[in-house]
């Protein structure tokens, strides 16, 4: 039956994330029991009451993030701007907080404006500790997996054809992430420290800081969307789909685009339930411009306890704002080469603070890459060969067909088909069992001789 499908992935999903932490399952589980009890008490709540459940509800979460990922990070600002001493909380960093917070504020805020309903528990329950995106996204919506779950069945009732394509397409994805991972990501890595490392101690030279901080926007993305191809990927093996959450980035003509192509589905979160809330379009230039750059400062911060996130969220809020006064005030438009490497220039700038420790290093960083610490070459860790692969990579994720373009016959995400790839367009996955059986001995392949791969970087957000 549909119910026990589901109880069944449920158990797969709570055996997973315990197998991390025992105690921090409880945690989640708790939280879990918490918000589904608060959507319940909303939907049925009217008036004054819905409205203290709720905030009651959204503050809970927030407190929760807050104290795990935040606490530390309050309390030295807090002495900063004092000089009031207090001791350090040294909490440890629940697995995926940051992720699943999101996605239960979402939830609770769509039952209060009465876009949704509560449901059955063990389909919230699936929601919240679905395993392949648990971690580290894609930030699912309630209203595109929840209908899922409850269409879950035994595979005997699902066609051989549909579940071999399941199959095929989801071990495709998991190949395609896992090459992204170890082959690209992993080993574009010794080229990004040597870069931040002289930028924590003194000045980087303009070769140098460019090495560093292009290379990481190469590793960061190869990281981040192969880990999102394996989610989806996994999701695709119980016949689940989950939303894209990127779709070749680097290829943008424009900051704006960069953000519909970037991390999708946190785009779409802040869009949702900070921006829009806070009044979007509605007002002035002045009051859009406000409710844009405190929209992408708390997007910054939600990356992580520190100054550097905010700095980069900042700069992405500053691109955003020139991008918009541009749009409206000028009919002049760059051509589309030169829009490209201007929005691939800005991206990669931003990236320095994304990467640094602290704002110093983050500053030094910018410094070097806009040239004012010199143009030597000659610095101790600067690559010729590590910039010019960063540089091939980056040509290769603008111009090559993604995951969702290489499998787009089969709809591998939720949401319109990828568009076809302009290059190489016929390069595709055959969805058939000897196809998912041959993907499914690489991966393995993979794993086995995998010997020094490094963990997701999204994991520490």
């Amino acid at each position: 039956s549909n119910e026990l499908c589901v109880a069944w992935v449920l158990a797969a999903s709570c055996v997973f994330y315990a197998y991390w932490s025992i105690a921090y399952f409880w945690l989640l589980a708790a939280a879990m029991t918490a918000n589904y009890l608060a959507g319940r008490f909303i939907d049925q709540a009217h008036g004054r009451a819905r409205r203290l459940l709720f905030i009651a509800a959204i503050s809970g979460n927030l407190a929760l993030l807050g104290y795990y990922k935040y606490a530390d990070f309050f309390i030295t600002s807090f002495a900063d701007i004092t000089g009031i001493r207090a001791p350090l909380l040294h909490v440890f960093l629940p697995l995926g907080i940051s992720f699943f917070t999101f996605q239960k504020i979402a939830y609770i805020s769509d039952i209060y404006v009465g876009k949704a309903r509560s449901g059955r528990f063990l389909d919230f329950a699936l929601f919240v500790f679905f395993f392949p995106q648990l971690i580290a996204g894609p930030i699912v919506h309630h209203a595109e997996v929840m209908p899922q779950f409850r269409k879950l069945t035994a595979r005997a009732h699902v066609e051989a054809d549909a579940r071999w394509a399941n199959y095929a397409v989801g071990f495709a994805l998991l190949a395609i992430g896992l090459i992204k991972k170890v082959v690209v990501a992993d080993n574009i890595s010794p080229f990004v420290e040597p870069a931040f490392a002289t930028a924590r101690v003194g000045d980087v030279g303009v070769a140098l800081a460019w090495q560093g901080a292009l290379c990481y926007g190469v590793q960061l993305y190869f990281d981040f969307s192969g880990y999102s191809d394996m989610a989806i990927g996994l999701a695709r093996l119980f016949g689940v789909r989950l939303p894209a959450n990127f779709d070749s980035p680097y290829a943008s003509l424009s900051i704006v685009e960069f953000w519909r192509r970037w991390h999708m589905t946190l785009s779409r979160f802040l869009r949702d339930y900070v921006y829009i809330p806070l009044g979007g379009n509605r007002g002035g230039e002045t009051q859009r411009s406000i409710n844009l750059m405190a929209t992408m400062l708390l997007g910054g911060l939600w990356h992580g306890a520190n100054y550097t996130f905010i700095i980069w969220g900042g700069l992405h809020g500053l691109y955003l704002l020139i991008a918009h006064v541009w749009e409206r005030h000028s009919a002049w438009r760059l051509p589309s080469f030169l829009a490209r490497l201007l929005t691939l220039a800005a991206v990669l700038i931003a990236w320095a603070p994304f990467r640094a420790d602290s704002a110093t290093e983050a500053g030094r960083m910018m410094a070097g890459m806009v040239g004012l610490k010199g143009l030597r070459i000659d610095q101790i860790g600067f690559a010729p060969g590590g910039l010019a692969a960063g540089v091939a990579l980056l040509i290769a994720c603008a111009i090559l067909p993604n995951a969702r373009q290489i499998l787009r016959a089969y709809h591998p995400t939720l949401g319109a088909p990828a568009p076809a790839p302009r290059f190489a367009p016929k390069l595709f996955a055959w969805p058939s069992p000897a196809w998912a059986v041959f993907l499914a001995v690489g991966i393995v392949a993979v794993e086995l001789f995998s010997w020094q791969t490094s963990e997701f970087l999204y994991f520490r957000f």
